[in-house]
């Protein structure tokens, strides 16, 4: 398996992968059936859609696992500048890999690779979103090291000369 930087020819498998992510987790919290949604809500949603992908393919920060051809993973960011008292924050959007590779570090490995080049470019911070029910998400951004409080963010300070990635 391989993690590499996001590319254009990736668009339509990254969008239907993290639509279909995006899907996965609603179907606990939407009333209406997918299907009801209207088509322009449904298309503006996430990083990959058409407003949005540019903005996470220019950022050098988002990246894809692939595994025989196949993406299997995707990991949206980019960086903020002087925001939250911060000259460069390394902003996390979404995060997703597909359910039959789930349970194999690929989730660990994209957030390990955007973590550190985000780094590399001068990110001081790392923020993140994640949803207070996500165990799973919430657990991988422990082992890298994000601190979390009551809210739904995760915060990583790039500055510490401890943080090993």
């Amino acid at each position: 398996m391989e993690i590499r930087p996001l590319k254009i020819k990736d668009i339509e498998k990254v969008r239907e992968l993290e639509i279909s992510c995006i899907r996965e987790y609603f179907a606990k919290t939407l009333e209406n059936r997918w299907e009801d949604l209207p088509e322009e809500w449904k298309d503006n949603l996430g990083a990959s859609s058409r407003n949005h992908f540019k903005a996470y393919l220019d950022s050098g920060l988002s990246f894809v696992a692939e595994e025989d051809g196949e993406i299997v993973g995707v990991i949206f960011a980019q960086m903020l500048h002087h925001i939250c008292d911060e000259d460069n924050l390394l902003w996390i959007e979404n995060m997703c890999v597909h359910p039959y590779f789930r349970r194999n570090a690929i989730g660990y490995k994209l957030l390990r690779e955007c973590v550190r080049t985000g780094r590399e470019q001068g990110a001081a911070v790392a923020h993140s979103m994640i949803q207070e029910d996500n165990v799973p998400s919430i657990l991988l951004h422990k082992k890298i090291g994000f601190f979390m409080d009551r809210r739904e963010v995760a915060l990583l300070d790039l500055r510490d000369p401890n943080l090993k990635l």
